[in-house]
């Protein structure tokens, strides 16, 4: 059996609210989007990272607590202080950071989207 990577997905209270704050904050562009018996949007950024958005009521979910998530997404920017900056202007939440690892000679931080759903952050020099 083979198996091939498809997209995380984030559960969303407020489903276009947080669409939007993906394709407007993140730069994010819709693929694809499902509207009829439930709602679903694909999205992929012009670096290929594509995630989707799921209704969280209409799939079951009931998102809780999302800081105590078992699964953290991770993303890798150019300069993480910089970054969290702008996440905290557009209605992102800082979580950590910025910080430097002296030893690993590279910048991390953590930050919340628009509904709480955690993320990591770091540059490109940690491994």
């Amino acid at each position: 059996m083979k198996i091939f990577p498809r997209e995380p997905v984030v559960f969303a209270e407020y489903f276009q609210a947080l669409v939007d704050w993906y394709k407007d904050v993140l730069s994010f562009k819709v693929t694809h989007i499902v509207n009829e018996e439930y709602h679903y949007c694909n999205l992929e950024n012009e670096n290929g990272i594509r995630l989707g958005i799921a209704d969280a009521r209409e799939m079951g979910v009931n998102p809780s607590d999302r800081k105590n998530n078992t699964v953290v997404l991770q993303l890798q920017v150019t300069d993480v202080p910089s970054f969290l900056k702008y996440i905290r202007k557009k209605a992102g939440t800082i979580t950590f950071g910025p910080s430097l690892d002296k030893k690993g000679d590279f910048w991390y931080g953590g930050f919340s989207d628009l509904e709480g759903n955690p993320y990591w952050v770091v540059d490109e020099n940690c491994r």
